[in-house]
């Protein structure tokens, strides 16, 4: 019989639509791929990554490269863990369901609240950062800019889910068009010089070779590095929000530790061929250093330019996960109940209690600038290392991934324990596993050893 002859029996579409319906479609999830990405994006390349390479720089030489390549494949097997405990759970929740599934509640209430403390103190010192920023070009106050980044980053994530995502899709393309011009311009300012390769090698190899620090300093640069790659876990979070959650997490959980490692790396290769290592003075922006050695007379105002975008960036970034993560750890009855609250679709006391924290942490900064706000700081400092070691240690005992669950963790713990040898790091591994601590003593004394799985 042909098609034409066969009648249309599918189901006509409702006239109208249930109260229930309603509310299911307006918690729809609206994020494209392509948002994911690059909210992403926006936690990982924050002020941090403009003048926090400076440190890196100096701490192992050129050697840096090195452990940039080590650390973009510790965090890209973290990556891998991530997207498959995911893919196995269907893309429903994040790493707290999946290790409170797997490890227990107690590991996902240390876990989660870890994480959200991590990101908020993160934004709080964005912040800070475009406070100090925006005084040194207009005079304001850095107290009260450092807070009006706060209510501008609000702002956007109380808009709706797809127009938050255009917005920080936005400022993330800014970022990568900046980092793309970079790298793009020094490669080509050294090949139209006189004498390229005489330069770059006097760069990289004439100041003390390319270990003028020796080999121990390429992996000690290794956990600082690891941190500032905080935020590809992002991806992962936002996926479930997407329109099509497993299909998101499958492209960035293959593809985005790659291109960072590319951006990241890139931009300090192209520092070190026009800088010799040594001239690279930590607390300095090597990027604003060399735009001047070009002669490029917009460089002190391109370079606080992308700074401030990146500050508002990496806050929006970090405003939406904390608010995902607290909603999650209070579906999984490890926060309280009205954090789930929503209006209009949008996590509404989640986000507000983010913004709270955010603006606690700025007056903890204005109040205690050299005393208690550096001892913030570095208990922050190692908790991403604890987060992923989580989440590989729940992959392992799962059993997915089989011989990279059980590399990675060996990894992971192996970077943890560098951090209590290395003089440089070593306060801020203690103040981190005292942090972690604390949380296991009130998972301990509050969590019970089991409870109802996360419902969403």
């Amino acid at each position: 019989m042909p098609s034409s002859d066969v009648p249309d029996v599918s189901p006509a579409p409702p006239l109208f639509l249930t109260p229930s319906a309603i509310r299911q479609a307006r918690r729809k999830a609206q994020l494209a791929t392509l948002h994911v990405t690059m909210i992403s994006i926006g936690g990982i390349i924050g002020a941090g990554l403009f003048v926090g390479t400076s440190a890196t720089i100096s701490a192992a030489g050129p050697g840096v490269m090195l452990s940039y390549v080590a650390a973009g494949v510790v965090v890209w097997l973290v990556m891998q863990l991530l997207g498959l405990l995911a893919i196995s759970a269907r893309g429903r929740g994040s790493f707290v369901s999946h290790i409170a599934r797997i490890l227990g509640p107690r590991a996902a209430f240390m876990t989660g609240w870890a994480y959200a403390f991590l990101w908020a103190v993160t934004a709080g010192a964005q912040a800070v950062a475009g406070g100090l920023v925006v005084h040194a070009l207009c005079a304001i106050p850095p107290l009260w800019a450092a807070l009006g980044f706060i209510a501008l980053a609000w702002a956007v994530n109380r808009m709706a889910l797809r127009y938050y995502g255009h917005a920080e899709t936005g400022l993330s393309a800014l970022k990568l068009i900046f980092l793309a011009c970079f790298i793009i311009g020094g490669v080509a300012w050294v090949a139209c010089s006189a004498h390229p390769f005489q330069q770059v090698a006097g760069n990289i190899f004439g100041h003390g070779g390319i270990l003028p620090l020796g080999l121990w300093a390429v992996v000690a640069a290794i956990p600082m590095i690891m941190q500032s790659f905080a935020g590809c876990e992002i991806s992962v979070i936002a996926a479930t929000d997407s329109e099509r959650p497993l299909r998101s997490i499958v492209r960035t959980m293959r593809r985005l530790p790659l291109y960072m490692l590319f951006f990241f790396a890139g931009s300090v290769l192209v520092i070190l061929a026009l800088l010799p290592w040594n001239d690279v003075q930590p607390g300095s922006s090597p990027f604003l250093e060399v735009m001047q050695r070009l002669g490029l007379p917009f460089a002190a105002g391109a370079a606080a330019t992308v700074t401030l975008l990146a500050v508002l960036s990496c806050l929006n970034s970090s405003v939406y996960v904390v608010a995902r993560v607290l909603e999650e750890l209070s579906a999984c009855q490890l926060a309280p109940a009205w954090l789930q609250h929503r209006a209009g679709g949008q996590r509404l006391w989640a986000t507000r209690l983010t913004t709270l924290l955010e603006v606690l942490i700025v007056l903890w900064a204005a109040g205690s600038p050299k005393g208690a706000y550096p001892l913030l700081l570095g208990a922050s400092g190692g908790l991403i290392l604890f987060v992923y070691f989580m989440v590989a240690l729940a992959a392992w005992r799962a059993g997915i991934g089989k011989y990279w669950g059980s590399v990675t963790t060996a990894l992971l713990f192996t970077v943890v324990v560098l951090m209590f040898f290395l003089p440089s790091t070593r306060l801020e591994a203690c103040l981190s596993l005292g942090l972690v601590g604390g949380l296991g003593l009130v998972a301990r004394l509050c969590v019970p050893a089991r409870q109802a799985t996360c419902v969403k």
